[in-house]
Parts: structure tokens; sequence; C-alpha cells
């Protein structure tokens, strides 16, 4: 207790310096102030005297909040509480205060002594965890409302859910509380799954994982589940927080997806078996057709030869229909075999510059006489005389398709053809335009254009025949060469397609190579002595070796698509092809070579580097022709084998009787000896007998097979030398052609036959080296 007047000045003292103190009277105006009110206010002593404490007003307490702090201390009573104020900077504080009132003898109020202490650190810290508790408490609602929440204490004993996990489980929390997750456990996971879960998160690190549940109606549902452990001081956990979302919709989704997955994958399978069985089909239809039409063509066109020596022109023209109509069925023949290569993605293009103008001439030239049988007029406008570098042979398909379409529909009409530069998506290229003045279609025919098979209706296909592919192989055709077709037309009034090509298509391969030197490349008005077809350089080298003083030039591909396209650009006088490239093999080489009329004719020699082997000796075929075998061209192949007729056999091998006895009687009325053999075993025994000078061999035939006579013959040293020429329907596989290879001289497909040229090749083979020499 403070007795002495000494030790109130000391305690005054120590207040003083320790708290803020002001005196105010009665009404509330400010008497004294320390100078630690001062620094904590920012304003003088001078300022704040005779002020009242409204000078530090913040405005951040009520009416109410004053006017009881006033009643407390009016009423004689000290009155204790937290005050914010504004500094003279504008700057806040906070404030503990006691405020004492003194009462005179009458028990008057006649002033009060604020006594305070700064606490604004203090409640800047309570601010900030007030605000880190809302955040915790809009965390905890946040995840309550989107997650499945539990807690569980280092046991694995669950002490808290919320109300999702409830919703989902089935359970009640009374029911959860007190009790382990194995409540919820489905079976699905084996125990080494939890065992992982908890080696993990005891070891105090976070686990995540899926996880199958039960409910407590006994329904299963999938969590992705992370738990994340509550860590002692010393690193050992204490509880165990569980945060989930319900995948179940997701798993569910993905076990369907992996189902469909499996039954895309097997549905795939069985669409590539099928294509397999297609494939294999056409090819047996291919032999089964053309062999027919073999005999077809082949008899009509003899019979028509006979009628027209004995001066019968009504046979004479009955056979013309005869050939025509086989002929126009082999037509529909090989337009299927075309759709379902360009299907199979099996369709390759052979590239070439060729002259706007002049093939627009030639595709003129080949449908007017079509046009004018039918009455209808045919006008062209072509002004441009630029060069496209495109598939030839295709966009000439596709010309003369569009033609006789729209020829096929228009009777006594007009058929309007114009060609013109057009830019398309900034690639420069060529439309082509045919527009007639036909039968036109209605936008549902519209719709079914372009789809195999199918034409506008069925009574348009009575009327107009054919098989709806020629259309459909046109698109597909200009597709596969960077283009489009498009159709305009209207019912009753004509139709209009426009076939729009790119003016260069940039082929796959690399570039021919032409030798360097004047002396190689051939004069503006000259040709190409040579054109090398080989992969292997040192094949060239060796072909220029020996060449080098002959005077001939000499041009090399070392592809077949380059060499295709340089046979076509340089008609070389003779082509040197080898057999075994990649891409594209001589055999298919060979096959375009002597499909193309233009090319035909040029002497193809298969270049063989085989030691012991003189140069120009041949192996594999010299010929490939298209089935069924023309009268003309099977003779001209026989012919380049045999030079005397009288001297040599040539031996048929074929077991469908009429083909066997058309070849027969083909190659007897050109004198030649022929002896026949319905399979390969029957051949073998007349071998034995008499050695043939050349062999025609079918290779699917009863009993033993084309492949198995070969197999046979060539046990025999003494019959190597036999040359075997393959007479077939099948549409060779280039296995099968591996197989042949080296094995036979020629392989022609029964139906387009050549006779000169055939037989030119027999001579080349079969004349003693010195006749050719003299």
């Amino acid at each position: 207790m403070l007795t002495e007047f000494k030790d109130v000045k000391y305690a005054l003292s120590a207040l003083e310096a320790t708290a803020i103190v002001s005196v105010t009277d009665e009404q509330g105006i400010i008497t004294f102030v320390n100078d630690h009110f001062c620094r904590l206010s920012g304003y003088d002593k001078d300022e704040m005297i005779g002020q009242s404490h409204k000078l530090l007003n913040s405005g951040f307490h009520s009416r109410g909040h004053f006017e009881q702090f006033w009643d407390t201390i009016n009423q004689g009573q000290v009155w204790m509480g937290e005050m914010k104020n504004r500094a003279k900077d504008g700057g806040e504080y906070w404030v503990s205060l006691t405020v004492i009132p003194f009462v005179n003898e009458n028990g008057k109020v006649y002033q009060h002594m604020a006594i305070g202490t700064d606490i604004t650190n203090r409640k800047q810290n309570e601010w900030k965890l007030y605000q880190s508790m809302e955040s915790l408490r809009d965390i905890e609602n946040a995840l309550d409302e989107s997650s499945i929440v539990a807690i569980t204490d280092d046991k694995g004993i669950i002490t808290y859910v919320n109300e999702k996990f409830c919703e989902i489980s089935k359970y009640d929390r009374e029911e959860l509380i007190g009790r382990t997750h194995r409540v919820i456990n489905s079976g699905y996971h084996p125990k080494s799954f939890f065992k992982n879960m908890w080696d993990t998160i005891k070891q105090g690190r976070v686990w995540k994982g899926e996880v199958k549940n039960r409910a407590k109606d006994g329904s299963e549902y999938w969590m992705n589940t992370t738990i994340v452990p509550f860590l002692h001081e010393d690193g050992t956990p204490h509880q165990f927080i569980s945060i989930r979302t319900d995948i179940t919709d997701r798993v569910k989704a993905e076990a369907a997806l992996a189902e469909r997955t499996e039954q895309l994958a097997k549905a795939r399978d069985e669409a590539i078996k099928a294509s397999l069985i297609k494939s294999q089909f056409l090819a047996n239809m291919s032999h089964e057709l053309r062999t027919p039409l073999n005999a077809i063509i082949g008899y009509s066109e003899m019979l028509q030869e006979e009628a027209e020596e004995m001066g019968e022109s009504v046979f004479v023209e009955d056979l013309s229909k005869i050939s025509k109509a086989g002929n126009h069925l082999l037509d529909l023949i090989n337009d299927i075999l075309d759709i379902s290569k360009i299907e199979a993605g099996k369709m390759d293009l052979h590239l070439e510059t060729c002259s706007l103008p002049e093939m627009i001439q030639d595709v003129m030239t080949t449908i007017r006489p079509l046009v004018e049988s039918k009455g209808n007029r045919l006008q062209t406008v072509c002004e441009e005389e630029g060069e496209l570098t495109t598939d030839v042979t295709k966009l000439r398909q596709i010309l003369i398709n569009l033609l006789s379409n729209a020829n096929k529909f228009t009777d006594a009409g007009s058929i309007f053809f114009d060609a013109g530069k057009e830019i398309r998506d900034g690639r420069p290229g060529y439309s082509f335009r045919v527009r007639d003045t036909g039968i036109g279609m209605t936008p549902d025919q519209l719709d079914k254009l372009f789809q195999p098979f199918t034409q506008a209706d069925a009574s348009t296909t009575r009327r107009y025949g054919g098989t709806g592919l020629g259309l459909a192989i046109s698109q597909r055709f200009s597709q596969i060469m960077g283009g489009d077709i498009q159709v305009e037309s209207e019912f009753g009034a004509g139709t209009t397609f426009t076939c729009w090509l790119p003016h260069s298509v940039e082929p796959i391969s690399s570039a021919p190579y032409l030798p360097d030197g004047p002396e190689q490349l051939p004069e503006a008005t000259g040709q190409i002595s040579i054109l090398l077809i080989d992969d292997e350089s040192f094949n060239r080298e060796l072909m220029e070796r020996y060449l080098a003083k002959t005077g001939w030039t000499l041009a090399y591909a070392d592809n077949g698509p380059d060499g295709l396209e340089l046979a076509r650009k340089l008609r070389p006088k003779v082509i040197c092809l080898d057999i075994l490239m990649p891409t594209m093999d001589g055999w298919s080489v060979l096959t375009e070579l002597k499909n193309d009329p233009e090319l035909a004719d040029i002497p193809v020699v298969i270049w063989s580097m085989a030691s012991d082997r003189q140069l120009g000796y041949t192996l594999g075929v010299s010929d490939y022709l298209t089935k069924p075998v023309e009268r003309d061209r099977l003779i001209r192949v026989m012919d380049k084998y045999i030079a005397q007729h009288e001297e040599h056999e040539v031996l048929v091998i074929e077991d469908d009787a009429a083909t066997s006895e058309l070849m027969t009687k083909l190659l007897q009325k050109e004198g030649y000896a022929v002896a026949q053999a319905d399979n390969g075993r029957v051949a073998l025994e007349h071998m034995n007998k008499t050695l043939p000078s050349l062999i025609l061999l079918d290779l699917m035939m009863p009993e033993m097979d084309g492949f198995q006579f070969i197999t046979e013959l060539r046990k025999q040293t003494t019959w190597t030398e036999v040359p075997i020429v393959v007479v077939t329907a099948k549409c060779l596989t280039p296995e099968v052609r591996a197989k042949l290879n080296g094995e036979v001289m020629n392989i022609i497909q029964k139906g387009s036959f050549d006779k000169s040229a055939l037989l030119a090749e027999i001579r080349r083979f079969l004349t003693p080296e010195k006749e050719k020499q003299g």
C-alpha cells in the first residue's frame, strides 16, 4: 500500500512511462496526456489539450458502444474495454483501456483518468487467426460438399465421417464411428493391397489409390482415395484423414470401353480375315470367269476369221456380237478387280508429264464414235496449252468414264466438254467438265452416286444397264491423285460432272537417273538405245562399260515406277529389266509395259547378274498379258520362242477342255505340233517319251497343279532348258510371282494374246546363235 507521497509519486512515474495516460474533465475535454500517448497517437500535447477523444475516433465503434462507455463512468464506475483509434497520420491502432472516474465530496464526477496499453499487434494476430479459421471452415465446408471424408486414429479406428460418407456407404454415422474401414471392405482387393497402404501411411507418407468398397445394402462402388497422415513431433502418425471421390461411373465407363475396344479389335480381325477371304474369292473368281471367257472370245474370233474367209457375212456379224459381249464381260470383271484394289489400298500411281491438248485429243478420238453412234453431238473446248504431271492412264479412264456416262443417259442430245486452269486451296490444277442434256438426276439419286455397285434406281439399271462401278472407280482414282469429282444435276435437264486434279502430283519414289554426258542423252530427234531398270548401281556401271564403244545411248532408273515413266517418255529400242527390286518388282513392271499398247512392242530383256551367265540371259518372264487371251497375242508369244514350227512341239498342260482345245487349234493353224495333257502328272509321262520345245502350263489343275509340275520338272537336268510359259486365269500375288521367279520364261493370263509380238519373242529365244549373228 502506498502510504507515503513519494511512493505515490514513484508509482505514477512508472505508470506514465509504461502506459498510455490521459486525463479529461467531467465534459471529456482532455486536460493531460503523457508522452507515451503522444508517441502512439502522433499528436503533440498542445494539439490534444483542450480537445475531446473524438479527435482519435476511428469510426470503427458504434454509437451504442460510446453510450455504454459514458453511462458507466458517469455513474462513477470504472470502465474497462478495448478501443480502436485513428492516429494523426491516419493509421489505426488498438488500446486496452481502463477509465477511472474521480468523484468529489458530493458524489459528482469531476474528471477521468484513462490508462491504456497498446494491443495493436495482438489484435492483428487475432484477425489473422480469425481469417485462417474462416478459411479452414470454408475448406472444410467445400471438402464436405465435394468429397467423402473420414478421420481415423493411428490404429485405423474411425473418429469422424462426413455426411457424404454416410450417403454413399448407406451407414449412419453412429454405425461407423468406433469401427474400422473393414466394415465397407468389398473383398475385391488382395491382402497385399492393404498391407502396402498401411506400410506407406505408417511411414508418414501420403497414399493414393483406387479402392472398391461395398455399401450396407450390398452394392459396390469405386473410390479414388488419398490418405494423409498427421504426425507427432517425432514423425509418427497420430491420426489419418482420408479424402475420397466417387469414380464408379468412370470405372464402369472404362470397363465398357475396354469391352468395346475388345469387340472392335475382334471386329477388325474379322474384317481383315474377311478382306483376305474376299481377295482369295476375287482371285478364284478371276480364274473361274476368265477361263470360259477365254474359250468364248477365242473361238468367236477363230470362227469369225473362218466365216470371213467363207464369205458368211451373217455369221461374221453374229460372231462379232459374241466377241463384243465377251469383251464387255471382261471389262466388268476388270472393273470389279479395280475397285477391290482401290479399297485394299493397293492401287499404285504411275506418274508422267503429258501435253494437256494431246491427251484430250486422244480421249476425244476414242469417245467420239461412241457418241455419234447414239445420235449425240460432242462439243469440246480446250484452250490450254500446258502440261500436267499425273497418272495419264487413270486420267484417261476418268474422262472416258464421265463422257461414256453422259452419252449413256443422253439420247439425240448434246455433250459438252471443256478443260481449264483452276486454283483450289492454293494449289494450281485443271478442271475437266462434262455437261450433258440428258435425263438428269433427283437429289435422292445424287446421294447414291460414287457408291460401288449402286446406280440411280432399279428402273435406270434395267433401262441403261451397267454395274455402277464406273463413277466409283473414277472418284477413287481422282482422290488417289489428290483431286475430286463434283456433280450438279437437274432432273430432266441434264448433269454436269467436274473433275479437278492438281497440276502436279509428287511422285513417291526418287527421280530417275540419266547418265551424264551428251552422248548418253537422246538427240532432239533421236531415240535412246537401251533403258536399264535396276536397283543396283553396279549393274549400271557394268552396262556402261559394255556399251562404251558401241555408240548406243543408255538411260537408267533405279526402281520400277521411274522406269515406267522413262519408258513412256523416251521410248527406248530395248528395255533391260531386273526382276528382284524393292517396292515394285520386275514382274509388276513387265505387266505395266505389256499392258500399255504404246510400250508393248518394245523388246524386254531380263537383266541378270548371276555368275557364269552371259549378258542378256533371260530370267523369269519375258511378257505378261491379261486374261482372257487374245488370239494374235498368244500366237506372237509362241512365234517368239519357236523359229521352225515343224521342228518343235508345244506341250499344252490345261485341265479345262475348251481352253486346251482352243490353244491347240490356234497353234496348229499356225503350223505348230501340239501335244495335250490335262494335268501335271500326265504331262510328265508325256515328257518321258517326247521332249517338247515349249510348255504352256496352267497353274490351277487337279491331281498335280502347275507348281508341283515345275518342282518335278526341275528335278530332271535334261528338262531344265525347256522354256515354260504359264497360261493362267489366276490373279498372281507377289508371293506367287516370287515363287515362279526364275522357273518360267513367261506368264500369260488367259485372254489378251497378241500374235505377232509373241511369235517374234519365241523366234528370238529359240533361233540358234549362229543364225542370230549371221
